[in-house]
């Protein structure tokens, strides 16, 4: 059984981030992610909120560089259970346990869902979460992205030039502008077709009509896949964390940054900061000393 000083659970860009200013510190940390790092930006083409031209991949590449430069560990596997020890965290997963002094949880949030009946007959045969890995599959023809915040509206812009047509279908939120997409103002009600995707049903407030789409990239009712944490760890009604200025929950010693914590803006910029904050505000004591071999 290992033990650390910090354990961040999430590799993506808020994650990775925490883990690179802990291990600055001099402090032992582990990263454990499922897939191995980088979270969401493997999935993102280029990225418009920053400074210099990256795309997703390329900033993941330089975050997890960052922090294993710094000295912190990446451990590869699904966390399974979140539990206060006495005046530790043990974080379980199939592995093994990890006894840690404080936990950042950095796990951004699960692939979202329309709330339909027939939604999952459509996973993999038009319905996809993600533009920058399945829109090249729809090179073309014409394709439908659910929501509308700055996701929806990335992934939107992802798919343009690559479709022959993009619709934003805003889900009951307020539309945006976006060049090259076509905004409708409403919600995907119904799923139609036999050999996959065909058409989308939208409903506002002038009734119901179908709209050819060959693929429909779902960008809403996203949550933080939070199944393994306490309880009692207070959230927000739309399961988001809840944390004060120091981004510190409820609990004792256990942060939440990046996307997963309530009242996030959702860029990338803003989770890397959240990420530096915490680690960097965290109250801890002297380090444990230099991590197992």
């Amino acid at each position: 059984m290992a033990e650390w000083d910090v354990v961040v659970i999430g590799g993506g860009a808020a994650g990775l981030s925490a883990a690179a200013t802990v291990a600055a510190r001099g402090l032992r940390c582990l990263v454990i992610d499922r897939m191995g790092g980088g979270g969401e930006l493997m999935n993102l083409g280029t990225l418009h909120d920053m400074d210099e031209a990256l795309t997703g991949p390329d900033l993941a590449a330089r975050l997890l560089e960052d922090a294993t430069n710094a000295g912190a560990e990446l451990g590869i596997a699904e966390v399974s259970g979140l539990r206060r020890d006495g005046d530790r965290w043990r974080v379980v997963t199939e592995d093994e346990p990890h006894i840690a002094r404080t936990v950042i949880l950095a796990v951004g949030l699960a692939p979202g869902t329309l709330g339909l009946d027939n939604e999952a007959a459509f996973e993999g045969r038009g319905l996809s979460h993600c533009a920058a890995c399945d829109g090249p599959l729809y090179a073309g023809q014409s394709v439908v992205v659910a929501g509308a915040d700055r996701w929806a509206q990335l992934e939107a812009s992802e798919l343009v030039g690559t479709a022959s047509d993009v619709t934003l279908v805003t889900q009951g939120q307020a539309a945006p502008q976006l060049e090259g997409v076509l905004v409708r103002t409403g919600r995907v009600t119904r799923l139609h077709g036999d050999n996959g995707l065909e058409s989308v049903t939208i409903s506002d407030e002038q009734g119901a009509a179908p709209l050819p789409a060959y693929a429909i990239f779902i960008q809403t009712g996203r949550r933080p896949s939070l199944g393994f944490v306490p309880e009692d760890l207070a959230c927000d009604d739309a399961g988001r964390i809840v944390t004060d200025p120091a981004l510190t929950t409820n609990l004792p010693e256990l942060y939440a940054v990046g996307d997963a914590r309530s009242g996030s803006p959702r860029t990338i910029a803003a989770a890397i900061a959240d990420g530096q904050h915490a680690a960097a505000s965290s109250p801890l004591p002297s380090p444990l000393g230099k991590p197992p071999e």
